[in-house]
């Protein structure tokens, strides 16, 4: 199908890499390792225009057994076989040296069958075994002059052509796919990489005549009962010729008034705020509450993800609480997207994260820890990449999101966030801390920062029970159970006892003045 002179080649995911499509007319070559997926993406740009586009189309096999090709793709749920009988396809099993005379001929045949059957798209799988002989510096010639002809016959038919080529090492094969990727129109490189003890596909397009691309390595991944889907690399830039929106409603965080006070009165639309602190803090009990605030008092919609507990876990200890997240789960208010951490491919989760967030119109986002993507992906630039595209792309939708970064310190903070300095990129900065006080713990939280809002720089002690969060009641002139503000340093090991809060060390004090 042509959509503003591009023709959609019909690949999940492939033509937004290609911002729509392709040319018409262009000749894509395909190249790759064995077993990257060359013929399968062939396949499927052939089935793919005929079953969404009604552009009927030619497949041209050199090895590959017809019946092979038709097994195999009914794994994929396509029936070739239909198609063929329907005169929508065409499987031609012939030899190269076959291929090369039929070309010369002045009445092709394979042309007239195109012609004939209207066909718009078609497929050669194996150009590079055209060439015979490609040490001979004459034939290298006639593989040229071979692969000029081909594009002269696509061009002629008006067939938007996908040729595929094996790669190789060797010099004759370099020399080959010089000379094809000089002549093709589009160049898209597969591979199939191990990353570890797993296998990791991707797709590079390397160029494409007459049109702007998304550049860089996207994934690629191979789906029973489906076929190809590529996921958009989450380095690459957002774009858009909107400018980016910006808001002045304040709304509540969790829906208690001292929380908010804490932070200036509440939090700005859009704003992303980070919330850092220990194992078993508190953190997703405020992630939980955050959402079900958003949910039942601002009719909001809400999305949170996780790397370490499934759904059931987590609606589960939330109910623990009083916290019913199961009802708001239940009538799709707040979705909850789990992603088990090995193997985890970041293109593809990133993607999905999107699709929900789209699919959903998600409003407010907690993404429950970051720490754990730090591990699953591996790489500290990609993990990098990731928090800035979600960022960006929380502020491009006005999306109020949360991301809960887990510090490995226990007690006393020397940075926010050891793996890498990413703290300056979100509005909002909470600090959920422990300090021991005697023979035991407490919970303390603190506002490091909030753009734009004046915020306090107080320390509360906070406790969980039922309803989840609450702040411990400032009480001045208590003395038997201090509360925190009679000492200073909290956030450091050894917090210090105010001596005007203890009336025994003060008289002990004035004591021995005398």
């Amino acid at each position: 199908m042509s959509d503003g002179g591009l023709t959609k080649l019909g690949i999940n995911g492939l033509d937004s890499i290609l911002l729509g499509g392709i040319p018409r007319a262009n000749v894509i070559l395909l190249q790759g390792v064995t077993g990257s997926g060359k013929t399968l993406m062939g396949l499927e740009f052939i089935y793919r225009g005929i079953v969404q586009y009604d552009e009927p189309g030619l497949v041209v096999l050199f090895e590959a057994s017809p019946d092979k090709l038709i097994r195999d793709a009914a794994g994929f749920g396509w029936n070739l076989e239909e198609l063929q009988q329907k005169k929508k396809l065409q499987i031609i099993f012939t030899s190269p040296h076959g291929f090369d005379q039929e070309l010369r001929s002045p009445d092709s045949a394979l042309l007239e069958t195109a012609s004939e059957m209207g066909a718009q798209r078609i497929f050669i799988d194996g150009i590079g075994l055209l060439d015979p002989d490609p040490g001979s510096k004459s034939v290298r010639g006639g593989y040229r002059e071979l692969l000029h002809q081909l594009i002269e016959s696509f061009n002629r038919e008006h067939l938007t052509a996908m040729l595929s080529l094996e790669l190789g090492s060797a010099s004759d094969s370099i020399a080959t796919v010089e000379m094809a990727d000089f002549l093709a129109d589009t160049v898209i490189q597969l591979g199939r990489e191990r990353h570890g003890r797993r296998i990791h596909r991707s797709l590079e397009v390397l160029k494409s005549r007459g049109q702007d691309f998304e550049a860089g390595e996207h994934s690629m991944q191979i789906t029973g009962g489906r076929g190809l889907e590529i996921f958009r690399r989450v380095q690459a830039p957002l774009r858009t010729n909107s400018k980016q929106p910006t808001s002045s409603t304040m709304r509540s965080i969790i829906g208690v008034e001292a929380v908010d006070s804490l932070i200036g009165g509440g939090i700005f639309d859009g704003s992303t705020t980070m919330v850092v602190g220990v194992s078993g803090v508190g953190k997703t009990v405020l992630g939980t509450q955050i959402l079900r605030e958003g949910s039942l008092a601002q009719k909001t919609r809400g999305l949170l993800i996780s790397l370490d507990e499934h759904p059931a876990q987590i609606i589960r200890n939330a109910q623990t609480l009083g916290l019913n997240l199961e009802e708001q789960v239940a009538d799709g208010t707040i979705k909850i997207l789990f992603e088990s951490p090995q193997e985890l491919n970041i293109d593809l989760h990133y993607a999905r994260i999107i699709q929900l967030i789209e699919e959903h119109d998600v409003q407010r986002m907690v993404i429950d820890g970051m720490t754990s993507y730090s591990t699953a992906i591996g790489e500290i630039g990609v993990y990098r990449d990731f928090f800035h595209a979600m960022v960006a792309y929380s502020k491009q939708r006005l999306m109020t999101t949360f991301f809960n970064y887990e510090n490995p310190e226990f007690l006393g903070i020397s940075s926010y966030m050891p793996d890498f300095p990413l703290s300056s990129i979100v509005d909002n900065l909470i600090l959920l801390s422990l300090v021991e006080i005697n023979n035991s713990l407490h919970r303390c939280i603190s506002v490091v920062k909030s753009r734009g809002s004046k915020h306090s720089f107080d320390t509360r002690e906070f406790v969980i029970g039922q309803g989840g969060i609450s702040l411990v009641p400032l009480e001045p002139n208590l003395v038997a159970a201090a509360p925190l503000q009679s000492y200073s340093s909290l956030l450091g090991r050894a917090p210090t006892r105010h001596s005007l809060f203890n009336p025994i060390n003060g008289a002990a004090a004035m004591q021995n003045k005398k």
